[in-house]
């Protein structure tokens, strides 16, 4: 109740009198719609769950994406696109699905175009990929997610003969640069996994437990 108090400018989470006592019953916060940073509202609402089974304890709320550093979110963007359902696409996988759910449905018209080629690139290789195609990623979410861990795994790999091109320039710090491109994307994929048993699994749990 504190957060919403705090971030709502002083109202109460379920609303003024005479309504307050029934919303409480009913587990129907007021105000809602005015928590407009969607990772604030996604830890408000899972604070104040009808369901106290629900609600996390103050250890795993700390957890949040929401009161992490970027480093921190960046690493478990990360560690999730590291997953084996992710790699492979695995369609039998829960996790898979609702993230593949996400909005907008291709996470690719967020990024500028050269920047994304540049990207794609395996210098190392000699090859130029063109996105979109079987050999590189689709456009799914959990691909995003597949394609922002390859690019940090491999980031220092680059040889320094190729650094220095305006994309290089645009990019800077991959953490940084997809922290902000996709701001909200953290508190989403931390949503999802924390609903199952994912958030148990000795590579993430400590973004979640």
């Amino acid at each position: 109740m504190l957060a919403f108090y705090i971030v709502t400018k002083g109202k109460h989470p379920f609303g003024k009198e005479p309504d307050r006592l029934r919303n409480l019953i009913d587990g129907k916060a007021a105000h809602m719609d005015e928590v407009k940073d969607p990772a604030a509202k996604d830890l408000i609402s899972w604070m104040l769950s009808h369901d106290p089974k629900n609600r996390p304890l103050a250890e795993k709320a700390l957890k949040h994406p929401y009161l992490q550093s970027e480093k921190r979110q960046f690493e478990m963007l990360c560690r999730v696109g590291n997953q084996l359902e992710i790699k492979i696409q695995d369609i039998k996988s829960d996790v898979v699905r609702e993230l593949n759910k996400l909005s907008p449905k291709i996470w690719s018209d967020q990024l500028d175009r050269k920047v994304l080629q540049y990207l794609c690139t395996d210098f190392v290789n000699g090859t130029k990929h063109v996105y979109g195609t079987k050999h590189v990623y689709g456009s799914s979410w959990t691909e995003c997610l597949r394609f922002i861990r390859n690019v940090n795994e491999h980031w220092h790999n680059r040889p320094c003969s190729t650094r220095g091109p305006i994309e290089e320039s645009l990019v800077g710090n991959p953490q940084k640069y997809f922290i902000t491109v996709f701001p909200y994307l953290s508190a989403e994929v931390h949503r999802i996994v924390r609903s199952c048993n994912w958030k148990e699994r000795s590579d993430l749990k400590e973004y979640f437990m």
